[in-house]
């Protein structure tokens, strides 16, 4: 549970996630996001889509628990096992094994495995080091490092998966086949991204736009 006097977290019976009048604000009190009720339920794929610096990346963060500045609730199914996926990918110092493998341990998948995915993305000539250690992170190119997350949630197939501009260091033609081999390879999990890139559009169900009022607060709409 968050603070009291903040957004609250709970995890729930049913299917769905459900915003119930939530509102984001700054730790000064002052109003970023206009309360909002939204529904989304599992397997849907939902595109919140919005420009740079309107909210998007707050609101991830008050998803995933690390934002309590507001009101209102969020409901998480209590059964659903979910990752969130950052723009700038979080890769711990350890081997590359480990790195893909994170928060799992470096045994967790079988190296079959591990190789299987990163050839899917485009990462088959990092196979021949996964036990190598290094700061993965300097070594990575950008678009690297996102697929490289992109390899961890097809290892770890969760139900519910969070973007938050997860994909935006790729090209269109490498963003249409991270989509692709999402809904491939986990077609019952509920994806919802957050992203300003119109192209991802055809690759929801379901589409959120996310901008300004004149008032100067991010509101959410469908469209």
């Amino acid at each position: 549970m968050s603070r009291p006097d903040g957004i609250q977290h709970d995890r729930v019976a049913g299917e769905k996630l459900r915003l119930v009048n939530l509102s984001l604000q700054l730790p000064d009190g002052r109003v970023l996001l206009d309360p909002i009720n939204a529904t989304v339920s599992t397997g849907e794929r939902v595109a919140v889509l919005g420009g740079v610096g309107v909210g998007k990346t707050t609101l991830f963060r008050a998803l995933a628990g690390i934002w309590p500045f507001g009101t209102g609730r969020i409901e998480m199914p209590a059964r659903a096992r979910v990752m969130f996926l950052t723009q700038r990918a979080y890769l711990p110092i350890g081997t590359l094994r480990e790195v893909v493998s994170y928060p799992a341990a470096a045994d967790a998948f079988s190296e079959d495995k591990v190789c299987e995915v990163l050839r899917l993305l485009d990462l088959k000539r990092f196979e021949a080091h996964l036990h190598d250690t290094s700061p993965w992170d300097q070594q990575l190119t950008d678009d690297e490092q996102q697929r490289l997350t992109i390899a961890r949630v097809l290892l770890h197939e969760p139900d519910w998966i969070f973007m938050d501009d997860a994909t935006a260091a790729l090209d269109e033609a490498m963003e249409k086949q991270v989509y692709e081999i999402l809904m491939s390879r986990l077609p019952t999990a509920t994806v919802v991204s957050l992203t300003h890139r119109d192209a991802v559009m055809e690759f929801h169900t379901r589409r959120w736009r996310m901008s300004t009022n004149d008032e100067g607060r991010a509101t959410l709409h469908p469209i």
